[in-house]
C-alpha cells in the first residue's frame, strides 16, 4: 500500500495474469512521479480484492507498467 497514492493501479501484465480481460474507458489522464503524462490502458471499478481473508471493493486504473521492477498492484 501507498498512503501517498491518489489511485489505485494494476499493471496490465497482472491483469492478463489473473485473466482479467473487460474494463472501461478512462476519462482522464495521470502524471506519473517522474512528471511525464499517460493516458491509461482503462479502469475496473469495483474490483475484489481480497486481503487478510477480507474483500475490499476499489475502483483501479490500469497501467502498461514495463520496468523490470514494477509492482503488480498500487493500493492508494
Amino acid at each position: 500500500m501507498d498512503g501517498g497514492s491518489g489511485v489505485n493501479v494494476i499493471n496490465k501484465i497482472t491483469c492478463d495474469r489473473l485473466g482479467i480481460t473487460k474494463w472501461e474507458a478512462c476519462p482522464f489522464w495521470l502524471q506519473r512521479v517522474d512528471t511525464s503524462i499517460v493516458r491509461p490502458i482503462g479502469l475496473i471499478r469495483q474490483l475484489d480484492i481480497v486481503i487478510g481473508g477480507h474483500t475490499f471493493q476499489k475502483s483501479v486504473v490500469v497501467l502498461h507498467l514495463d520496468a523490470p521492477r514494477a509492482y503488480p498492484l498500487l493500493l492508494g
